[in-house]
């Protein structure tokens, strides 16, 4: 995989002065997270009475090990250095430098986290301990992970990754649960405030620097008894993504008489073949918002009353261009070599399947949270915490064009005569065609394309979180006793959630007319060279042998055909799919804090019972089936009543969640831990929904049904870590850690037999029945058409519905249920060293997890297999002395299994080839107020590339590219 050269070019423009407080966050996360005896942070960290003094990477690292060595249980953290100086500039990328972390990127950023082989949707993500709803946009699925994209590093104190469960913690992550924690005003002395400038420049296009702005004001009044804390950031990123990809890998097609050379060594001798190949770009225009207001009061020493608000809107348009080939199969093709692995390695058919697209996609994504906080230390040994929080997440198209319009057109079918698809050690395979004369690549033009279909489409997502919690906290006086402090707590959450869709159908333009041949007019379309395309690979850039493909504007597009095909991309009123499912959880929960000598070895342990019950409402918009009606020998039509309705399905589990860490002071230095924990991660929203949808043409033999699960159980993790850590020298310290996971309760599917609403078959009904007698009596063959029509002939009737009284249809009902287990093991390595009095300092992690449920790459059909394992590494390195800083971070994450379907093609896995990302990161303080800094992200330019079973089977290639940022930060 090639990557581009540090330094591709130059950083525009020129930055203004700004303002910045000069008043560390490392102090607040560690006290934020350094409580054994409550867990970790809640809604308000907890107040530092001690003015803190700026400081820099070395003490954020000081702090982030602070707070893994007086945390209980396996934690891992990462602080600012500063306000407003968070290590990445993206939450993801940082949380990566995590041992056992890894992250799924999306347009060349981080955006989703993995942790320990288990993907998002297995995280539990809290913003200062609760629990934050998630957002999906671009026609993504309702989902129940959280994408950090959303988020700006700016004003982030810190964030903890909490690799085992506690009774105290909400439930939901068994990969981990990633507490991100804010600042409030009493964290800081008097009046602060900040405002740092940056420009951005990402040179994956040339739509020049964008900017990005972020600011903070804290004070306190009334003798420090009141406080207010206001921050926000804003940033705009314009960027291009240009790709290359096959539309899926096709099981074992139709070869008609096609000459085949056939090398397979498949045991099963089953074969794939490239549904289409593409290339384009996407270009995206990003806008960021985040802001955050706090109020707090102190009217005496032992009660703080906090108040808070987060917003968060996320915008992104994005504009995709391609350019498609799709192959034909049985007698459109004439040749096909095939490899040892099934691949088809070389395609020869007919047909002129070259097509030109254009996307139209808007993301909107908005998080609100409002909380309230009360934290009152009623006595010397009993404190009191009640905090409540209703958060939302809104996802969607932005406008009234919903979040995807697109219109495809195509070259008219009388040109290409061969195509041929070949593969080779290319990183992208060649597709290259042969034109019937006269007709040349040189007069190929827009004068032969021809408009074939658009659509519009919304999907909207929201989801919103109502969650109460209280808790109190005994310490006990007896400083001889081992047991030290217990805490009792209950919780109640509401979490809803409701996914609909809008389509407003295809719009058909002719498909193909020959007639339409100059609807559209030459001015719209633009000619791209090729070579200027995914320059980065090999089978990139100008070894794409198609010398050049359009591009076309939508909007003029669309004005072209409207004279012959009118349409306004208008969405119907009611929406294509609704679901809604609401969870409410009720939990208790205990906390035990022991703290003695063993044999003259400090000995801590927390242990904890956490009791959930969760009831599930389901209610899903479906067309309830009414009858079947048998309209010919050969044909079933399912009838619908004339409006939908809701579903309305009810369920309920309850879960025991124990958790037990303990640590063993060996030496002062040298510091064992072991750990024991039961986690959940409730099951896949769109495996929940409440609908039973069945066959519109229920042929015998052919009467199928899908249903959702709403009483789909948990993914339980039972959890053992151990770990030995070595604090060999201030900052400096190296670490072991080997966990195991079992967790049961994957999702499969399942299909039983039943009846549906009570649907009867007219086929076995009283009056067949009587004709099968009529028939058998004259001695006359009992075939369905001659039941069927002495069925006509006896009622008169010209089609039958089945009538009560007739016999139940049976029908074959799949649905997921809980049936897989898995068990994930491995080890995480970590080392942090600070050369003494040099400014120089190093830091490494490994982790190695195996296990899981592996895709046999040899089998076709269906079958369970874990996504997101990899190995991953992490090497950094900086510097600092003097007023400088500098820093340099090497990140590696392996290949790893992303889905188990391609596009159309179920049942196909997409593997993620492995993955390195350099980032660099300098600033230099002009005076105690000033600083001047600079960031690199991706300077090597990395690119991405997916494959299917086997390497030669190419998915996608994704282009890489650096993203520059300069600016400023003043403080005072």
């Amino acid at each position: 995989m090639s990557s581009r050269i540090i330094g591709k070019r130059l950083l525009k423009g020129a930055i203004g002065a700004a303002l910045m407080t000069g008043v560390s966050m490392t102090a607040l996360s560690t006290a934020a997270y350094a409580q054994a005896e409550s867990g970790p942070a809640t809604a308000a960290p907890a107040d530092s009475a001690t003015e803190v003094v700026v400081v820099g990477i070395r003490r954020s690292l000081r702090s982030s090990q602070d707070i893994k060595k007086s945390t209980q249980g396996m934690v891992d953290a990462i602080t600012a250095e500063d306000i407003g100086k968070f290590p990445d500039t993206n939450l993801a990328e940082a949380i990566q430098r995590i041992p056992g972390v890894t992250i799924d990127r999306s347009n060349n950023e981080g955006s989703r986290v993995t942790v320990r082989g288990f993907g998002p949707e297995y995280n539990l993500v809290t913003l200062n301990g609760r629990s934050m709803p998630s957002s999906v946009g671009g026609g993504m699925s309702a989902t129940r992970s959280f994408d950090f994209a959303n988020l700006s590093a700016d004003g982030i104190a810190g964030m903890a990754v909490y690799k085992t469960g506690r009774a105290d913690v909400p439930s939901g992550g068994i990969g981990s649960t990633i507490d991100v924690t804010t600042a409030r005003p009493f964290n800081y002395k008097g009046m602060t405030a900040q405002l740092s400038v940056k420009a951005i420049d990402d040179t994956s296009t040339d739509k020049g620097v964008t900017p990005e702005v972020s600011g903070l004001f804290s004070n306190t009044f009334a003798d420090g008894k009141v406080g207010f804390l206001v921050n926000g950031s804003y940033s705009e990123r314009n960027s291009r993504l240009e790709n290359a990809s096959i539309g899926g890998w096709l099981q074992n097609q139709s070869l008609g008489s096609a000459v085949v050379t056939n090398n397979n060594k498949n045991p099963y001798g089953n074969y794939w073949a490239p549904q289409s190949e593409a290339w384009g770009f996407d270009d995206h225009e990003r806008t960021r918002l985040n802001g955050q207001a706090v109020l707090q009061f102190r009217p005496t020493d032992s009660l703080t009353a906090t108040v808070d608000y987060t917003y968060a809107l996320y915008k992104d348009h994005a504009v995709s261009h391609t350019s498609g080939a799709w192959f034909g199969y049985g007698g459109d093709l004439h040749s096909m070599t095939i490899n040892e692995h099934g691949t088809a390695v070389n395609i020869n058919d007919t047909g002129s399947d070259l097509s030109y697209s254009v996307f139209d996609n808007h993301v909107k994504n908005e998080l609100k949270s409002t909380g309230v906080n009360l934290k009152w230390d009623a006595t010397d040994t009993l404190a009191v915490e009640f905090d409540a929080h209703h958060s939302t997440a809104d996802s969607g198209g932005d406008g009234a064009k919903g979040n995807n319009m697109f219109m495809i057109v195509g070259q008219n079918p009388g040109i290409a005569i061969d195509k041929i698809f070949t593969v080779t050690d290319k990183d992208i395979p060649t597709t290259t065609w042969t034109y019937q004369a006269p007709t040349t690549v040189a007069n190929i033009g827009t004068d032969t394309i021809l408009p074939l279909f658009g659509q519009a489409n919304n999907n909207t997502f929201i989801n919103t979180i109502d969650e109460v919690r209280a808790d109190a906290v005994w310490r006990n006086a007896n400083g001889d006793s081992g047991l030290k402090s217990i805490k009792l707590g209950a919780d109640y959450k509401v979490f809803k959630t409701r996914a609909r869709s809008y389509n407003s159908g295809n719009f058909a333009y002719g498909y193909y007319n020959p007639a339409d041949l100059g609807l559209m007019k030459a001015s719209t379309f633009t000619k791209v060279d090729t070579c200027s395309l995914l320059q980065d690979f090999s089978g990139g850039g100008c070894d794409i042998q198609i010398p050049y493909i359009y591009t076309f504007d939508l909007a003029q597009g669309v004005a072209d055909v409207q004279s012959k095909y009118p349409h306004t991309f208008a969405f119907p009123t009611d929406p294509t799919s609704d679901h809604k499912i609401r969870e409410e959880t009720k939990a208790i929960y205990l906390v035990a804090n022991f703290d003695t000598d063993f044999n003259g070895m400090r000995f801590r342990a927390l242990a904890g019972l956490r009791y959930e019950q969760t009831d599930v409402t389901a209610n899903s918009l479906e067309q309830r089936p009414v009858s079947v009606e048998w309209v010919n020998p050969t044909e079933f039509f399912t009838r619908f009543a004339a409006d939908p309705s809701f579903s309305d399905i009810k369920k309920s589990y309850n879960e025991f969640l124990p958790s037990l860490d303990t640590s063993l002071q060996i030496t002062d230095k040298l510091l064992a831990r072991a750990s024991y924990s039961k986690t959940i991660t409730r099951s896949d929203l769109l495996s929940m929904v409440g609908t039973t949808s069945v066959s519109t043409t229920p042929k015998p033999g052919a009467r199928t049904a899908t249903a959702g699960n709403p009483g789909l159980l948990p993914y339980e993790s039972n959890n053992v870590d151990f770990s030995l850590e070595y604090y060999y020298t201030r900052d400096s310290y190296v670490s072991v850690n080997y966990f195991a996971k079992q967790v049961d309760n994957f999702l499969t599917q399942t299909t039983v037999k039943g009846p549906i609403a009570g649907l009867t078959d007219p086929a076995a009904g009283a009056l067949a029945q009587q004709a099968t007698a009529a028939l058998v009596a004259a001695n006359q063959p009992t075939t369905a058409a001659n039941i069927f029509a002495k069925m006509q002939q006896l009622s008169g009737q010209a089609t039958f519905t089945g009538q009560p009284g007739d016999p139940l249809i049976t029908w074959d009902i799949t649905t997921p249920s809980n049936a897989n287990a898995v068990e994930i093991h491995g080890w995480e390595f970590a080392v942090q060293h600070i050369f003494a009095d040099t400014g120089f300092g190093v830091q490494a992690n490994l982790s190695i997890p195996t296990g899981g449920a592996k895709f046999d790459n040899e089998q076709i059909g269906s079958q369970f297999a874990l996504p997101g394992l990899s190995k991953s590494y992490n090497l950094v390195g900086f510097y600092e002395k003097n007023g400088w800083q500098a820093r340099a971070a090497f990140t590696h994450r392996g290949e790893f299994l992303l889905a188990t379907s391609q596009g159309q093609s179920s049942n196909e896995p997409q593997y993620v080839e492995a993955y390195d990302q350099l980032d660099v990161s300098a600033s230099y303080d002009i005076n105690p107020h000033l600083n001047i800094f600079f960031d690199g992200i991706n300077v090597t330019g990395s690119s991405q590339r997916l494959h299917g079973r086997y390497s030669e089977q190419f998915l996608n290639a994704y282009e890489g590219a650096a993203r520059y940022q300069l600016g400023v930060r003043y403080k005072f």
